[in-house]
């Protein structure tokens, strides 16, 4: 056989550490397993106590075993509670208004009878109080509330109601959870059947136990009486993991822990490979690297280069001066030269010494600089965000206030606008009498020898000498309520000839006062998604329709056939 290997960590502190890993990460879900039952025992036992006193038909609603959902909803109407309470303590609610006969659970969330809400748990919440019985919220009924104060309340009356049936002796008093007896657990009879098994798990023959102490203890030894391990703190630790598992869960949990100190023994080895491979990469002698990350150390090497230098240069001084008997003059030349090369030297040092000082507090110093500047970029960058975050603020509310103050003026605005007469025509045929700024007076034909005048009122007049510009200007904040998201439709109606085309349009020969309301319109609307752009990204598509002799022709089209669009009659 071959020598075994001498591990440089104690094999036993491997499994030590391993359970005490698995012994801690399984002790929390131990708790809240714990805590779980005994919450859904309480539960069970309040359940079960409301559906005796009640009788199965009363207490058709509640499960005998209800989950935390079903128990919450059973008791949701009151009916069940003041039922009880009224057997306990007769007269305690004078008045319980009961469901439908055909009444079935009601689900989370449907309408409850308002009588039924908060009649019926008002009303036995109030008796409750009276009594001294620990209380809940009517909120602790609903879906996210606390059924644990349910369940105490439940408890506690049933408490009152056996110290009721039974004399009256003494003062009633709850005691709360720690009043209940908690029911027997099986884990007390699982940790006494896994007894045995662990005592056979570490009892072994004196023979087998002496010749793994020669082998084994003589390797750890080294490393568990330093650490303070032991065998016997392994044994407590193996005992405590094991103790609370089922017999026959016992052999997956002991092949799960040894895979587990299996994986833990290989990281240590590949971790003891890896620093023992630095360690011989670090005895290799290496070119001085020039950084001022290593600057520390150039001061030491210089000062051993010095003393190794200073020696071998006082040996050589020593061996020189032996010589100096048989060559006076030779030997007195070669003394001065190697005397001026070590001055020469040790003047070379102090100098690199100095660089090396200055390079180091030059470094410190563009530390600090750098410091400072991430600290004030970090300030400025605050501020700006919180000034950002207040613009956009602002700016949301402008947009809301500005589309009031558009409601405000009219959802439907009605405009008026004359055309002016032709070179042809005389101006004496016009009908218009008076063009002002909301109103449009029309002289009507003479009756009875007199002559009449009818007026108009709309939101706004345009006479025959109004610009392009000054009919846009009125419409012109509706196309900012486009980029806000509101709808708004603009055309123009009226008889062939009355210049429907030239407001909305232009003439045929375009020019930047004779534009009409639709290219202004685009126009505005390209601007302002152009002043935007660094906060909202908008998409603009564009179509332009013609409705004539109730025909619908697309006026972006170049393709004669398919301008028109088919009839919708």
């Amino acid at each position: 056989m071959g020598t075994e290997q001498v591990f440089p960590f104690s094999v036993v502190s491997v499994v030590e550490d391993v359970l005490q890993h698995q012994g801690g990460r399984l002790s929390d879900v131990n708790l809240a397993s714990r805590k779980a039952e005994e919450a859904s025992l309480r539960r069970y036992e309040a359940a079960g106590w409301l559906r005796k006193t009640v009788g199965v038909v009363g207490g058709k609603d509640l499960p005998a075993e209800p989950s935390e959902e079903n128990f919450r909803l059973g008791l949701r109407s009151g009916i069940i509670l003041c039922n009880v309470l009224n057997r306990i303590q007769p007269g305690a609610v004078l008045k319980v208004v009961e469901a439908p006969n055909d009444s079935v659970l009601i689900p989370d969330g449907a309408a409850l009878s308002a009588f039924q809400y908060f009649e019926n748990v008002r009303n036995f919440l109030v008796a409750a109080e009276e009594m001294g019985l620990p209380t809940f919220e009517a909120s602790d009924l609903e879906q996210g509330g606390k059924s644990s104060r349910v369940v105490n309340c439940v408890l506690a009356l049933k408490s009152y109601a056996e110290w009721k049936q039974g004399g009256k002796i003494g003062i009633w008093k709850y005691g709360g959870i720690g009043s209940s007896k908690p029911p027997i657990s099986g884990k007390t009879l699982l940790r006494k059947n896994s007894e045995p098994f662990m005592k056979s798990l570490w009892t072994m023959p004196s023979g087998d136990r002496d010749a793994m102490s020669d082998h084994s203890l003589n390797n750890d030894s080294g490393h568990d009486r330093t650490e303070g391990g032991s065998f016997p703190s392994l044994h407590s630790l193996v005992r405590a993991y094991l103790c609370d598992k089922r017999p026959e869960e016992i052999p997956m949990v002991v092949e799960s822990l040894l895979s587990k100190v299996v994986e833990e023994f290989e990281r240590r080895m590949q971790l003891q490979h890896e620093t023992l491979k630095i360690t011989q990469e670090e005895n290799i002698p290496s070119e001085v690297e020039c950084s001022i990350s290593k600057a520390t150390s150039v001061d030491e090497e210089m000062e051993e280069k010095e003393d190794s230098q200073e020696l071998q240069v006082k040996e050589e001084l020593e061996e020189e001066s032996y010589d100096t008997y048989n060559g006076h003059d030779e030997s007195s030349s070669q003394y001065f030269k190697k005397q001026e090369l070590v001055e020469q030297q040790n003047k070379s040092i102090q100098e690199l010494k100095t660089i090396v000082y200055q390079t180091k507090s030059g470094m410190k110093f563009l530390q600090k600089r750098y410091q400072e500047e991430v600290i004030y970029l970090s300030k400025h960058l605050h501020t700006l965000a919180s000034a950002a975050s207040g613009y956009h603020k602002v700016l949301e509310e402008n947009r809301k206030l500005y589309n009031q103050v558009q409601d405000l003026k009219g959802n439907i605005r009605v405009y008026c606008r004359v055309r002016p007469f032709l070179g042809d025509q005389p101006s004496y045929y016009s009908s218009v009498s008076n063009v002002e700024e909301g109103s449009i007076s029309i002289i009507t034909p003479p009756k009875y020898g007199k002559e009449g005048k009818k007026t108009f009122n709309f939101n706004r007049a345009f006479g025959p000498s109004a610009t392009q510009a000054e009919v846009f200007s009125d419409m012109q904040p509706l196309i900012r309520s486009v980029l806000d998201g509101y709808n708004v439709c603009i055309f123009a109606y009226g008889q062939t000839g009355s210049g429907k085309t030239h407001t909305m349009s232009g003439p045929n020969e375009l020019t930047e006062e004779t534009l009409g309301v639709n290219y202004r319109a685009l126009g505005d609307l390209f601007l302002l998604s152009e002043q935007r752009k660094d906060t909202i990204f908008y998409d603009i598509s564009v179509q332009m329709l013609e409705i004539y002799n109730e025909q619908v022709r697309d006026l972006l089209t170049t393709d004669g056939a398919n301008k028109r669009y088919p009839s919708l009659y």
